[in-house]
C-alpha cells in the first residue's frame, strides 16, 4: 500500500468531506429509531397527534438531509475514483515507459495490459469506498449497539451476541479467497496474452486453418479464469445469506422475549414500553446494514489485496534511468571487442567472441542466416543491453563512459519492422527529428522513395496514416521508417533489413540516394540478401553468434564457405 497511498495526496479534502458527510448521514440514520419510540410512547400511546406530526415532521426533514448528503457523498465519490484511476494509470504508464527490456519481459505486455485496467478499477473503486466503509460502519454497528443497550439491556446484549456469531461463521469462508483471486488474474493475463497474438496472427491462423486449435488455447484459459472466478463468487455469496440469516433470528428471538417482558408488569413500572422494543428491533437493522458492509469488504478484501499487490509490483519495479544527452556527435568508429550476451534466464551465449571495427563514413554490412545473431547485435549496438563481456567503443568512447542517452543521440536506426504510428505522414517523419523543417521532411522522404507517393494524395505531408500504418503498404512503411531514421542527425545509421519488403530496383533507386544523402557518415546494414551485401564497403558473416568472415565481397567469396553459401544459394553459381 505504500506504493498506492501517495497517489491518494492529491484527495485528501475531497476524502475529508466524504468523511464529514457520511457521518452526518449515518447519525441522522441512528437517531431515526430513538424518534420512532417517542411516536409511539409519546404519541400513539397517548392519543396525542400533535407530538405525532412533530417528530414526524422532525424524521423526514432528517431523512431529506440524509438523502442530500448521500448524493453528496456519490458525486465526490466518482470524482475521487474517476481521479485516482487516472493518475494511477499513468503512474504505471510512465513507470512502464522507463523499464528496460529485460524487466519489463518478467511482467509482458499482457500483464502491464490487465494491471492498469482490471487491477486499477478495483483499486479505484475501493478508494471511494474506504472512507465510506470507514466512517459508517463503526458508527451502525457501535451506535447501534449503544442506542439499543439504552432502549433494553437484555435485547440489547442478545443483538450484542448475535453480531460476533455471524463475523465467526463468515471466517471460514473468506479464508484463502484471495488464493483465488490471484489464480483468476493470473489466467486473465493469460487470456489477455492470447488474444493479442490471436487478433496480431489472424491472417496466419486462417491461412493455416487453425482456427479451432487457436479456439481451443483461449477456452482453455477462460475456462481456468472462469472456474476460479465462480468458485471466489460462489464463497462471497454465502456471505449476505449467512449474516442475515444471523441477525434476523436475533431480531426473532428478540421480537419473542420482548412480548414476554411486556407482559411483565414489574417491568412496564420500570419503563418498559412497547416504542423501545421497536426501536430495539429497528437497531438490528441499523447494524444488519453495518454488518453486511463489513462482510462485504471480508469478500472485497482479497481480491483488493491481489489488485494492490499486482499494481506495486510494477511501481516498484527499478527505473531504469537515462540522462539526457547533451547532443553532441562522435566520430563514427564502431569497435567491439571480444563481445559475448546471454539474454538473462538463458544458458546459451547467443553472441560469443565478436570483435568487428567499422570506420568512419564506412558503409558495412553484417549478413547471417536467421537465428545467427543479428538482431542481438542490433540490440547491443542501440544500448537496449549491455554485452555480457566485452565493450563496445564509439569513436573511440566505451558504451559504459558515453551513456545510454549519447549513444541513442549518436546512432539512429531503422528497425526490421517498419513501424508506422496513427497520425500525418509529416508527425511520422519528424518523430527523427522533432525540429525539421518540411523541406527536410520531403528530401527526407524523396530519399527514401516516397515522393511519388506523398505527392499522389491531395493532402500531401498531411496524409494521415493509420493505426500500424494500415492503409499503406509494408515496403511503404519501410521506407518511412526509412525516410525517420535519416532525418535524425548521428554518426552511425543502422538499417536492419530495412530493405527486404522493397523490389530490387526501388532497393537500387534508395541506395544510391542514400550513400549520396549520407556521404561522410557510417552505414551499418543489417540483411539476408547477397544482392544488398555486396555493395558495402566491408562485409561481416555472422554465424552461430561468431564472427566467421569480414572483408570485401571478392575476398569472402574466396576465403568464407558460408558467405559463398549464401551467395550461391541466392544468386546461383559464382554470383
Amino acid at each position: 500500500m505504500k506504493t498506492i497511498l501517495p497517489y491518494l495526496k492529491a484527495y485528501r479534502g475531497k476524502l475529508a468531506l466524504t468523511a464529514v458527510l457520511c457521518v452526518i448521514s449515518t447519525l441522522e440514520g441512528v437517531f431515526l429509531p430513538h424518534l420512532m419510540s417517542r411516536i409511539v410512547d409519546e404519541g400513539i400511546a397517548a392519543g396525542d397527534m400533535g407530538v405525532i406530526w412533530t417528530f414526524g415532521a422532525i424524521m423526514f426533514g432528517l431523512a431529506l438531509c440524509s438523502m442530500l448528503c448521500a448524493l453528496l457523498t456519490s458525486a465526490v465519490n466518482a470524482r475521487i475514483s474517476a481521479g485516482f484511476s487516472h493518475d494511477l494509470t499513468r503512474g504505471m504508464f510512465q513507470k512502464a515507459s522507463g523499464l528496460n527490456f529485460e524487466t519489463f519481459s518478467k511482467i509482458g505486455t499482457s500483464g502491464l495490459l490487465t494491471r492498469s485496467t482490471h487491477d486499477v478499477m478495483t483499486i479505484s473503486q475501493a478508494s471511494s469506498m474506504f472512507v465510506n466503509f470507514v466512517t459508517i460502519v463503526p458508527i451502525l454497528v457501535i451506535g447501534g449497539a449503544v442506542f439499543a443497550m439504552l432502549s433494553d439491556r437484555v435485547l440489547g446484549l442478545i443483538l450484542l451476541c448475535s453480531t460476533p456469531l455471524a463475523l465467526l461463521i463468515l471466517f471460514p469462508i473468506v479464508k484463502n479467497l484471495d488464493k483465488l483471486w490471484k489464480l483468476s488474474d493470473e489466467y486473465i493475463d493469460e487470456q489477455n496474452r492470447l488474444m493479442r497474438e490471436r487478433l496480431s496472427g489472424i491472417r496466419v491462423i486462417r491461412a493455416f486453418d487453425k482456427e479451432a486449435h487457436e479456439h481451443g488455447r483461449i477456452a482453455h484459459a477462460t475456462e481456468e479464469m472462469a472456474k476460479y472466478i465462480i468458485r471466489a463468487n460462489t464463497r462471497a455469496g454465502y456471505v449476505n445469506p449467512i449474516c442475515m440469516l444471523v441477525l434476523n433470528l436475533a431480531t426473532v428471538v428478540m421480537l419473542l422475549i420482548g412480548a414476554q417482558r411486556l407482559q411483565d408488569p414489574a417491568l412496564l413500572r420500570a419503563g418498559l414500553t412497547a416504542g423501545k422494543i421497536i426501536a430495539t428491533v429497528q437497531y438490528v437493522a441499523l447494524i444488519l446494514n453495518g454488518v453486511m458492509m463489513l462482510s462485504w469488504s471480508f469478500v472485497f478484501l482479497p481480491h483488493l489485496k491481489v489488485c494492490v499487490s499486482r499494481v506495486s509490483e510494477v511501481l516498484t519495479l527499478p527505473d531504469d534511468p537515462v540522462e539526457p544527452g547533451d547532443g553532441t556527435l562522435y566520430p563514427g568508429e564502431l569497435s567491439l571487442r571480444g563481445v559475448g550476451f546471454q539474454y538473462p534466464g538463458s544458458e546459451l551465449m547467443m553472441l560469443s567472441d565478436i570483435d568487428m571495427t567499422v570506420h568512419a563514413g564506412e558503409t558495412a554490412a553484417l549478413i547471417g542466416g536467421t537465428g545467427s545473431g543479428k538482431s542481438t547485435l542490433l540490440k547491443l549496438l542501440l544500448a537496449f543491453y549491455p554485452p555480457t563481456t566485452g565493450t563496445i567503443s564509439l569513436g573511440g568512447k566505451p558504451y559504459e563512459t558515453l551513456g545510454r542517452a549519447a549513444v541513442r543521440d549518436n546512432v539512429s536506426a531503422a528497425l526490421q519492422k517498419g513501424m508506422v504510428f496513427e497520425g500525418t505522414l509529416l508527425d511520422n517523419v519528424r518523430m527523427g527529428n522533432p525540429d525539421a523543417t518540411e523541406e527536410m521532411v520531403k528530401e527526407a522522404l524523396d530519399v527514401a522513395q516516397m515522393t511519388e507517393f506523398s505527392e499522389s494524395h491531395p493532402e500531401g505531408l498531411s496524409y494521415r496514416l493509420a493505426q500500424s500504418g494500415a492503409n499503406i503498404s509494408g515496403g511503404q512503411k519501410q521506407r518511412i521508417s526509412i525516410a525517420r531514421t535519416i532525418i535524425k542527425p548521428a554518426s552511425v545509421y543502422i538499417f536492419d533489413d530495412s530493405f527486404s519488403a522493397l523490389d530490387f530496383l526501388t532497393e537500387s533507386k534508395l541506395r544510391k540516394a542514400l550513400n549520396r544523402y549520407l556521404a561522410g557518415k557510417t552505414q551499418i546494414i543489417i540483411t539476408q540478401r547477397a544482392a544488398t551485401a555486396m555493395r558495402c564497403d566491408r562485409i561481416f558473416v555472422l554465424e552461430q553468434g561468431r564472427i566467421v568472415g569480414s572483408g570485401t565481397h571478392d575476398a569472402l567469396m574466396q576465403s568464407c564457405d558460408v558467405y559463398r553459401e549464401i551467395v550461391r544459394s541466392q544468386l546461383g553459381g559464382d554470383a
